[in-house]
């Protein structure tokens, strides 16, 4: 026996399923009104106090960025939220909490 890989590995043996008529099609894949608002989603992201983000740069740009960290002794965090305050201030913004 073969091992399966793909698609076909998430399906069982014996179970895969003839090609439906197009009437069969619809029907199959319509969804109930009563189905579809049921409940409502609820949000499960970003709802303590502290959130967690990441973005993306660039080896030579976190190289610069890490050495700078190391210089002024403290973190990658600390730099950014030092950065982004500044930013809102220059704004006429409230700067930004840094622990």
């Amino acid at each position: 026996m073969s091992k399966l890989t793909g698609l076909a590995s998430f399906t069982k043996r014996g179970q895969q399923s003839a090609p439906l008529e197009t009437a069969q099609a619809v029907a199959t894949t319509t969804v109930p009104a009563t189905t579809a608002t049921a409940q409502p989603h609820s949000r499960a992201r970003a709802q303590k106090s502290v959130v967690a983000m990441s973005f993306r740069i660039s080896r030579p740009d976190w190289e610069r960025l890490h050495q700078l960290a190391i210089t002024e002794g403290v973190s990658i965090n600390t730099l950014t939220l030092r950065g982004l305050s500044k930013l809102f201030e220059e704004r006429g913004l409230p700067g930004m909490v840094i622990n």
